[in-house]
C-alpha cells in the first residue's frame, strides 16, 4: 500500500524521484502555498504539481511513499527543481 503526504515543501532528500509532472485543476476549494515562491495557490484554478516517490524498505515488504508538491505554474516548478 502507498502513503501520500503533503509536506512543508522543502527540497526532498536524494532518495526521492520525480514520478509525474502535470498542470492541474482540482475540484477542491483548498488553498496551498507554492513550494517555490510561497504564493497562494487556489487548487480549483490552474496550477502545477510534481509527484515524488521513494521506496520504503520495511521488514518483509517494500512499499512506496508518495509526496505531492504544488506550484503556481511550470516555471516555479522548474525553478524549484533547479535549486534541489
Amino acid at each position: 500500500m502507498s502513503k501520500t503526504s503533503y509536506p512543508g515543501h522543502g527540497h526532498p532528500g536524494p532518495e526521492w524521484r520525480v514520478s509525474h509532472r502535470a498542470s492541474r485543476t482540482d475540484w477542491s476549494d483548498a488553498v496551498e502555498r507554492c513550494a517555490a515562491c510561497r504564493a497562494r495557490v487556489d487548487m480549483s484554478e490552474a496550477h502545477y504539481q510534481v509527484l515524488l516517490e521513494r521506496d520504503i524498505d520495511k521488514p518483509g515488504k517494500i512499499t512506496l511513499e508518495r509526496e505531492r508538491v504544488v506550484f503556481c505554474d511550470e516555471s516555479c516548478a522548474a525553478e524549484w527543481e533547479s535549486t534541489a
